[in-house]
């Protein structure tokens, strides 16, 4: 947990304020912000224009989606039957040592450095 990010998200003077609490006080304050994000998501789930521009966003989007959809399963049937041949991880692509098909040079080596 990054706490400069979750100070720099908080309400001008909460930070401050806050130091300032005892333990039951923070707790106090806990309570509130979760009722009020309740009320927040269900003024979200009642919003009838909000739920709109999702539905009309899931209609506009879904052949975009199918078309990822399609690629993603040809991708994984193509290595599917690559490993059903034994031939998954054989050349340029999946040889370790090859050259990079676009580059031309050797991937570089991982593992530990050697001392010098």
């Amino acid at each position: 947990m990054d706490i400069n990010k979750i100070i720099a998200k908080l309400p001008v003077g909460f930070a401050e304020e806050a130091s300032g609490m005892n333990g039951d006080q923070l707790r106090a304050e806990i309570i509130k912000a979760e009722t009020s994000l309740r009320w927040v998501q269900q003024e979200m789930k009642a919003d009838e224009k909000l739920t709109g521009a999702r539905e009309l966003m899931k209609d506009l989007s879904a052949s975009y989606n199918e078309t990822k959809r399609a690629q993603r399963a040809k991708i994984d049937y193509a290595l599917h039957v690559l490993e059903e041949r034994g031939e998954l991880g054989i050349g340029a692509y999946g040889d370790a040592d090859a050259e990079d098909a676009t580059t031309g040079k050797q991937p570089a080596k991982r593992g530990k450095k050697s001392a010098a």
